[in-house]
């Protein structure tokens, strides 16, 4: 008989968030890979506090439909990108709002006009507009 996690405990959930740089975006993209990428900066309080305590169940939940959620980062301080590439991915994704949550089908940008989406209830409603995208493909 195992030890089931707590619901409380939010480090499983988080896990599933992968933490990954534009490069991996882009070969996931160029595979025709199916996911979601959270793009976030180390100075937007919605990221680094209020988004950050629910995008676990969001990835959890993603994830329980066969779909990753990677996240990255592309700003450390506002207005300066960590590289080309990091602003790149961000124009191509709709430029700057953030987080913005971005669901890619098949390789392609699907749908990329979330910004803000921070709650459990909106990041809830949010699963459930890309699962419907996704099985409508």
């Amino acid at each position: 008989m195992g030890i089931k996690p707590s619901p409380n405990d939010k480090t499983q959930s988080a896990s599933l968030l992968q933490i990954v740089e534009p490069v991996e975006v882009n070969r996931r993209m160029a595979s025709g890979n199916t996911f979601i990428v959270n793009v976030v900066t180390a100075w937007c309080p919605d990221c680094t506090e209020r988004q950050k305590r629910h995008i676990g169940s969001f990835a959890q939940k993603m994830k329980s439909h066969g779909i990753d959620v990677l996240q990255v980062n592309v700003q450390l301080l506002k207005g300066h990108f960590i590289g080309a590439e990091h602003e790149k991915m961000t124009t191509q994704f709709g430029g700057h709002g953030y987080p913005r949550t971005v669901l890619i089908n098949h390789g392609n940008v699907a749908d990329q006009n979330n910004v803000e989406i921070i709650t459990e209830d909106t990041l809830s409603e949010l699963a459930g507009k890309f699962i419907q995208i996704i099985s409508e493909s």
